[in-house]
């Protein structure tokens, strides 16, 4: 279910201001996005939520928003060899975590777009 963390780590980022909301009523899937925040706030990485996970993506899809919780793909060259440098980030709170991570700045934590929660200082091994 890694991937179903990567998408709810990608409609998260997504999730901050309102407008994903506002999209999801207006294209009739508020339903669905409500049972997605339940799952994500339960720390459910399940089949129920990668089918309404599917649900969210096709209908906006439908309006000509593509890959909402997919995105695109990249590649990245093995690094390969020497040390082990570290990072701060911001984390996802959750019981299940999503990979989200945001840089750590002097400012207060960010939150999670859809359960609201502060998000955790984490280390991430480079």
């Amino acid at each position: 279910m890694e991937l179903v963390a990567e998408r709810i780590g990608r409609l998260c980022s997504q999730a901050a201001g309102g407008q994903l909301r506002e999209h999801a009523e207006r294209y009739g899937v508020a339903e669905v996005l409500d049972r997605i925040v339940d799952a994500v706030a339960q720390g459910r990485r399940d089949r129920p939520l990668a089918e309404d996970l599917d649900l969210l993506d096709a209908a906006f899809a439908r309006h000509g928003i593509d890959g909402l919780t997919t995105g695109v793909r990249g590649f990245e060259p093995w690094l390969g060899g020497g040390g082990r440098p570290t990072v701060a980030a911001w984390a996802c709170p959750g019981p299940g975590p999503c990979p989200r991570k945001v840089p750590v700045d002097d400012g207060d934590p960010p939150v999670c777009g859809l359960t609201g929660a502060p998000l955790v200082e984490s280390r991430i091994t480079l």
